[in-house]
């Protein structure tokens, strides 16, 4: 439901949002047309991906590193052998929830084992100390990390004593960290990624720790490597180790991976022994294929020290035209939209069959049309029949309300203010109720409302009228809003011979005028009433 001021603004806003999604589609069949007509290079559209890519590693890495020290800072005072389940869900689910990659913790030493990871909207949980057998019991926590169910079964993600050693033996440096890619037995949860990193707790027992991350989530987060449908992704790490963060959701590349897998090993090993560490683009063929990497290095960090991105040639051709598509539909829509608005600025926006509805203005927006003067919608006048030159009633004044009521409802409807004069001062209606019988503002409205009712009937004043009353700077005022009217509308009033006769007015600019040649009348009507 609308106000007749807020119909026209309405209007207006939609023929100017009509213009911007106009810009907007011109914008993009201009862009389509540029990049269209450009060449494809496969190893410039790699290089591009390969940028932004850096960018979000980065990010990862730095977050990662993050919650690594933040984690060892706090692993310094612990005791492991003290420890409850219960402390370590505590700890372990505010630094998971704290950081946006991060699924889960793992910490195991010769006598303490537990993992804590996020599953969905729940947790999963285990905690063992000195259990020998290969049995795993499991608990899965609700947000509130309440105990929901428990259960058993084999799955382990530790690691055996050999390993463990292995792993000690390797994280012999505190600072270092680990990035090894695991397959889960869970179901759904395939591909992990880890990275493993030693804690040295008060009670001097070495533990290590490994952060868990879903490959799948990972890639999510890479969006600009993801536009390509089969991207290998492979990272390097510090201890001449390659890991694949991201995954495909193509299971029939699971096993072709393993193939580019090798050969993108060799092309890091050739550009390892260059020593050079500046970013270098290979191009190999496989299966009658033909295959880009791009190779480049970043400042060592947490255990990680560049990365490569294997693409398909035809993948990088197929994501080009794919691009070029969506700037042609981007282009689409926004023409379409701005068809839809400029249709809707034009219509006459109509509420219960053929009329406007008319809600009441708030302070702020009476003040505010006040403030902006008379227009083709807002007129003023002084009083409804008190007359400030003679200092005393006019009964003609109350026919210039009634033609001004008249105009607005012949042309496009608008909103008169009885209590304003032409300095946009609120001077108020008391002169108005003083000259009443009864001096408030219910008499004035009866006696206002019975004046339009028998000029232009109750039928009139009830479906295109709405009156309000508003208190501003202290004093009274009447605001009249007027609905177009689906029908012409006379104004009967008495000429200088006294004689009754019609006179019918409309609103032109600021100003409400009369049109006098019968002729003329009828071409108005024509026009303005023909579909009513």
């Amino acid at each position: 439901m609308i106000s007749i001021l807020e119909t026209d603004m309405r209007k207006k806003t939609f023929f100017w949002i009509s213009i911007i999604f106009t810009i907007l589609g011109g914008i993009g069949l201009l862009t389509f047309f540029l990049i269209s007509n450009q060449p494809t290079y496969a190893d410039e559209v790699i290089g591009k991906a390969s940028r932004s890519f850096k960018v979000d590693l980065k990010t990862f890495i730095n977050t990662s590193e993050s919650s690594i020290k933040k984690f060892k800072a706090n692993s310094n005072q612990l005791k492991l052998q003290n420890l409850t389940s219960d402390s370590l869900n505590n700890y372990a689910a505010q630094l998971i929830l704290s950081d946006d990659y991060l699924k889960g913790i793992v910490l195991f030493s010769d006598g303490v084992n537990y993992v804590f990871f996020r599953d969905n909207k729940t947790w999963v949980t285990t905690f063992s100390k000195n259990k020998p057998d290969s049995l795993i019991d499991w608990q899965r926590l609700n947000n509130k990390l309440e105990v929901v169910s428990e259960w058993t079964d084999t799955y382990n993600f530790f690691m055996d004593k050999e390993n463990l050693f292995s792993i000690r033996q390797t994280l012999k440096d505190e600072n270092q960290v680990l990035w090894k890619a695991a397959r889960s037995q869970v179901p759904d949860k395939r591909d992990l990624l880890f990275s493993i990193f030693q804690l040295n707790t008060k009670d001097k027992n070495p533990v290590v720790a490994a952060f868990m991350y879903k490959t799948n989530e990972l890639g999510s987060r890479f969006s600009t490597v993801l536009q390509f449908s089969n991207p290998l992704v492979t990272v390097i790490t510090t201890d001449n180790q390659t890991v694949t963060p991201i995954k495909t959701t193509d299971t029939s590349m699971i096993a072709v991976y393993g193939v580019l897998k090798t050969e993108v090993n060799k092309l890091i090993k050739n550009w390892n022994t260059e020593q050079t560490n500046k970013t270098r683009v290979y191009s190999f063929e496989k299966w009658d294929k033909v295959f880009w990497t791009k190779i480049d290095s970043i400042v060592p960090q947490n255990g990680v020290e560049g990365f490569a991105i294997t693409v398909a040639e035809d993948d990088i051709f197929k994501t080009a035209n794919r691009v070029d598509q969506i700037f042609l539909n981007a282009t689409y829509f926004f023409f379409l939209l701005a068809i839809i608005f400029f249709v809707i600025s034009r219509i006459r926006i109509k509420v219960r069959g053929n009329k406007q509805e008319l809600l009441p203005l708030s302070d702020e927006l009476l003040k505010s049309l006040i403030a902006k003067g008379e227009t083709e919608y807002i007129e003023f006048k002084s009083s409804l029949r008190w007359d400030y030159r003679e200092e005393k009633p006019n009964k003609v004044l109350e026919d210039v309300i009634l033609k001004s009521i008249a105009a607005f409802a012949n042309a496009k409807g608008g909103t008169l203010f009885i209590g304003v004069n032409d300095d946009l001062e609120v001077i108020g209606l008391e002169p108005d109720f003083n000259s009443l019988k009864k001096k408030d503002v219910d008499y004035f409205e009866l006696h206002l409302r019975k004046l339009i009712n028998n000029q232009y009937s109750i039928r009139f004043s009830n479906t295109y009228l709405l009156i309000q009353f508003a208190i501003l700077s202290g004093k009274s005022l009447c605001v009249i809003q007027v609905a177009p009217s689906n029908y012409p509308l006379y104004l009967k009033t008495k000429n200088k011979q006294g004689q009754m006769i019609e006179k019918f007015y409309v609103r032109s600019g600021n100003a409400s005028q009369s049109i006098d040649l019968l002729k003329e009348i009828n071409e108005y009507i024509e026009v303005r009433f023909k579909k009513k």
